[in-house]
């Protein structure tokens, strides 16, 4: 599957859940919007200062359930 097809997938829903953990280990899950797919890589946004924005960054992984 590509990463176009993940998109295409996730646009066709409501909502797509995708969970972390925070620094404690504890799962951590919000909705968000895939934005767009560029060079085989799906993109969505956050802010800086937001707790998924520090717990992508510190682990990088994410688990992403569409609904």
């Amino acid at each position: 599957m590509t990463a176009q097809d993940c998109l295409m997938i996730l646009r066709s829903v409501k909502d797509a859940a995708f969970a972390t953990v925070d620094a404690k280990g504890r799962p951590q899950v919000r909705i968000i919007d895939v934005m767009l797919v560029e060079n085989g890589k799906l993109y969505f946004c956050t802010a800086r200062g937001k707790d998924f924005y520090r717990q992508l960054t510190a682990s990088g992984q994410v688990a992403v359930t569409a609904l």
